[in-house]
């Protein structure tokens, strides 16, 4: 009997272990490996990782080979920019001559009967997935006339943005322009852009190929790092020593783990279940509370960008512009996990709290562009939310343009 129980044992232990090595081997032929030796297998990339300079190399290059026709640029003060005066997107994305997205010139001088609005922020702002006249700025100012106000909008928006760049955007190009109501269109996501210094270390996928200035919270203040913007010319030359490079202290999407395996990590198939766990843990408050890098990193970026907009004599917004699947977390039951900065951006500023109008029924495809951001439909409510906020505001006086006397000076005669 206990011969019969021990066979039985053994048998399934071998039956397990041919199992394991079956899986090891079928994911051993059909993952890949790419050109810096970076294994992946079903969409995970697996650990050991490997630092992506022939991706850098390859995307540095082509850049400068095709510098003259880019419609992204380097940027020292802010990473990276639009090309002025370029059509992005097949033709439906127009950057006018200040680098913003607009369809018509800017004079820096503000009409005297106009009032003028800017935003700021990521591809969120800029609007992405839809065409110049459906973005939700061009929606803003459609709303605002048809309550009887005379506006021009301002849209600074560049894809891939943290909120520091969006910061350094305004101080850079927006303060110029004099507006005078800024809107900060704040994502989410933003808060782990904030911690990164190179963007091809964050997308593992093909991406921007520069680095970009990062704010640190030191003593409570904020310092800036990477100021200018580490050329093109030097990216590579950085990934080659980067272990003992500065700013990699200061990176939150490098490890040291990147050159060095770990035992377990031999096996293929223990790296994809190690992967696809890490991927299945959801973000926490903890994650961006205020005991967190993210956390207090965010709340004294938006701080300082209030402070600068009020010393230039604008009333300053901030909306909440949310991702489509932080919104089916939400509507599924989940707890925002960046529910303490949300708190603090509503009790502390104008807010516009967007999320609160895109139902469970806004889940649905057809409201979302091909990368994922809002459709025509979406753009539009949003116009029209931010149009509400911004008239209510003006109406109870709680914003005071400081270059009119009076609102009828902007309002469209009837």
């Amino acid at each position: 009997m206990i011969r019969r129980f021990v066979i039985n044992i053994l048998i399934v232990c071998i039956s397990l272990a041919l199992a394991l090595m079956l899986l090891e081997a079928i994911i051993r032929v059909a993952g890949s490996v790419d050109a810096d030796g970076q294994f992946s297998f079903l969409g995970y990339t697996l650990e050991p990782y490997a630092l992506p300079i022939n991706r850098l190399k390859e995307g540095i290059n082509a850049y400068l080979h095709n510098v003259d026709t880019a419609t992204i640029l380097y940027d020292k003060r802010t990473g990276w920019a639009y090309r002025p005066n370029s059509l992005r997107h097949q033709g439906t994305f127009t950057v006018n001559s200040s680098g913003m997205r607009s369809q018509r010139e800017f004079s820096k001088d503000p009409l005297p009967d106009t009032l003028r609005i800017a935003a700021f922020g990521d591809s969120f702002t800029a609007g992405d997935d839809v065409n110049d006249d459906q973005v939700w700025t061009h929606q803003l100012k459609l709303a605002l006339k048809q309550k009887g106000m005379r506006t021009e909008v301002m849209n600074f928006g560049v894809g891939g943005y943290d909120m520091g760049q969006a910061l350094l955007r305004w101080q850079a190009i927006g303060q110029q322009f004099q507006p005078d109501i800024v809107i900060f269109g704040f994502q989410p996501e933003n808060l782990d852009r904030n911690v990164n210094v190179f963007r091809i270390l964050y997308i593992h996928g093909p991406s921007i190929p520069f680095s970009k200035p990062r704010f640190i919270v030191s003593d409570g203040n904020l310092e800036l790092i990477n100021m200018p913007a580490l050329p093109p010319e030097q990216m590579v030359a950085t990934f080659e020593a980067f272990a003992t490079h500065p700013l990699a202290a200061y990176e939150d999407y490098y490890r040291s783990r990147d050159v060095v395996s770990k035992w377990w990590q031999r096996s293929r198939l223990a790296a994809f279940i190690y992967e696809v766990t890490k991927a299945q843990e959801s973000a926490t408050e903890a994650d961006y509370g205020p005991a967190s890098e993210r956390g207090m990193l965010g709340k004294a970026i938006v701080g300082a960008f209030a402070a600068d907009v009020a010393e230039h004599n604008a009333d300053f917004f901030v909306v909440h512009l949310p991702l489509p699947q932080h919104m089916a977390h939400v509507h599924s039951g989940g707890k925002s996990p960046y529910r303490y900065l949300l708190d603090h951006l509503r009790e502390t500023y104008r807010y516009i709290p967007f999320d609160e109008l895109l139902g469970p029924e806004y889940m649905d495809e057809r409201y979302w562009g091909p990368t994922g951001h809002y459709g025509a439909e979406v753009e539009a409510l949003l116009g029209q939310t931010a149009a509400r906020a911004i008239s209510a505001c003006i109406e109870e006086r709680s914003c005071s343009p400081q270059r009119f006397g009076d609102p009828a000076q902007f309002a469209i005669d009837k």
